[in-house]
């Protein structure tokens, strides 16, 4: 069987022709000369004058000089991991997450990049060393957020990413610190629409809840004192007086504080108001 696959191999390769169906026009795609009329294949055939023989074809690339450890990235040559510094890896690990922030929260594209540009010099000045590096990003996006006026709580800021409210609020304070940042503080009128609407309470209750924030605005109540609980507070109180009754636990989920925060603050406003 060998000798007679030698013998007709051999018997190609002198006359250049199909031993199957005698087609004279056979073609060679790599090492494996074929026959178009037929399909017939014959492996490992040398090439031979007479044959016409066809690329094999490849992805289209562009060309680009390569050197260790890069790749290219539309159009651009950037280094492989392994190749960065410790670093380059956080600057990079840090701007994903606060794109990842930014889509969660539905940040305009100019706050995102006020983040990004806090994340920078926070790096540059070695905040992150011996710290977590994603509360320092995601304190870079709360912080961002507070200067451009967008009212986003620490809570939303950490939802789904493993970084406790508390370590947000040390990571923020530490850049505005140490950057001498101007952050501004969040009005707590700024966040009833959206607490309301998840309690979904009444525009009545609204205005009430708003009207109760009018009258202890620059007061004690409010010095020193996290938005979001004067806003629960508020709005407990005007569900109460409005006949919109919610509980302290329906409130405490909706806004993302405890029973016990909004018990205290609604006894001080009850005492500065009544």
């Amino acid at each position: 069987m060998y000798s007679q696959y030698c013998y007709t191999l051999l018997g190609v390769m002198k006359t250049n022709k199909c031993p199957e169906c005698g087609n004279m026009k056979l073609k060679q795609v790599g090492t494996e000369i074929i026959c178009p009329e037929c399909g017939l294949v014959l492996e490992d055939a040398p090439l031979q004058q007479g044959f016409i023989s066809e690329p094999v074809k490849k992805h289209a690339q562009s060309s680009y000089i390569s050197t260790a450890g890069s790749k290219q990235v539309d159009g651009k040559i950037y280094k492989a991991t392994w190749l960065l510094s410790t670093r380059e890896k956080n600057i990079k690990s840090g701007m994903r997450k606060i794109d990842m922030a930014a889509s969660r929260l539905r940040m305009p594209e100019f706050v995102s990049k006020e983040a990004k540009i806090i994340y920078k010099q926070a790096m540059q000045a070695d905040l992150a060393v011996g710290r977590n590096n994603q509360a320092i990003a995601l304190a870079s996006v709360y912080a961002a957020c507070n200067i451009h006026d967008l009212p986003k709580t620490a809570l939303e800021v950490t939802a789904y990413t493993g970084t406790s409210k508390t370590q947000l609020l040390r990571a923020c304070k530490l850049i505005k610190t140490e950057l001498g940042l101007k952050i501004n503080h969040v009005d707590p009128a700024d966040l009833v629409q959206r607490f309301a609407t998840r309690l979904k309470l009444r525009p009545d209750t609204i205005k009430v809840t708003n009207d109760i924030l009018d009258k202890i605005k620059g007061t004690k109540v409010t010095q020193g004192r996290k938005p979001e609980t004067i806003v629960a507070a508020a709005l407990y109180l005007a569900s109460q007086r409005n006949e919109d009754k919610r509980t302290q636990r329906d409130i405490a989920n909706a806004v993302g504080v405890i029973e016990v925060t909004i018990r205290k603050r609604a006894k001080e406003i009850k005492q500065r108001l009544f």
